[in-house]
């Protein structure tokens, strides 16, 4: 057997030779506009960085589109996608969505958002039936029967999917109460310039923690994420992506 043979059957029988010569293409749809979770402008923000740190090394190659909410869930059933971020068993079910879950991969913290001066008294979801509430597309679904219960006996309620309108519109006094994830909020409050929104506000955290993942077709690829995302965790990669963005 000559040297050069026994270089190619070594490669051949090398572990990493598949994988970094697999080259799938993924394309998968994030969130349009919602920072610190995706930043489209830049590729980036926490859901985007994880998938692609956990599959890129495996050989797959992450395309990012962005859209709203209800595009996503619509084009994945289309086979247009093949990964949906931002899902949850509730989100799959209601969306009627099938596919593989993945494993936890990130966690949104809702609130409702008042104005202080407004001095409202919210102590559990179904009070918020009583104000007019701005929150984003598919909340409905995504935050379980009590939050869909509250909805239906809201005529104030609306879904908009520029969730840094939903902070404008708070502090323009056109809502009483926005819906959305603490982190959003924070950036979008900072960020926002052609407003005041230095009034002070009241956090109500009626929804608790919501644990998010991806939908993918293929499980196989589900499952290679899963592997993945657990060492990123134990490697302390996972946890120098939030600290690069929540900070």
């Amino acid at each position: 057997m000559t040297l050069n043979t026994i270089i190619i059957a070594t490669l051949l029988m090398s572990p990493f030779v598949s994988a970094t010569t697999t080259q799938q293409k993924l394309v998968v749809g994030f969130g349009e506009k919602l920072p610190p979770f995706v930043f489209p402008q830049s590729n980036s923000g926490l859901t985007v960085d994880i998938i692609t740190a956990a599959l890129t090394p495996l050989g797959y190659k992450i395309e990012a589109l962005y859209y709203p909410y209800t595009r996503r869930a619509k084009d994945y059933k289309k086979d247009k996608i093949d990964v949906v971020a931002d899902i949850n068993l509730n989100t799959a079910n209601g969306n009627l969505l099938k596919g593989y879950l993945s494993s936890e991969s990130y966690v949104y913290e809702n609130v409702a958002v008042a104005l202080s001066k407004n001095n409202f008294n919210l102590s559990k979801i179904a009070d918020l039936k009583n104000y007019s509430l701005l929150s984003w597309p598919s909340a409905a679904i995504h935050l379980g029967d009590e939050y869909a219960n509250m909805v239906k006996a809201n005529p104030r309620y609306n879904e908009i999917h520029d969730q840094s309108l939903q902070v404008k519109f708070l502090y323009l006094y056109k809502v009483d109460v926005i819906q959305m994830d603490k982190q959003s909020f924070n950036y979008f409050r900072a960020n926002i310039k052609d407003i005041d929104t230095t009034q002070k506000i009241d956090r109500f955290a009626l929804f608790g923690k919501s644990p998010n993942g991806y939908l993918f077709k293929s499980k196989k690829v589900r499952d290679d994420f899963n592997v993945q995302l657990k060492k990123l965790k134990e490697s302390g990669e996972y946890k120098q992506i939030f600290d690069k963005y929540l900070e």
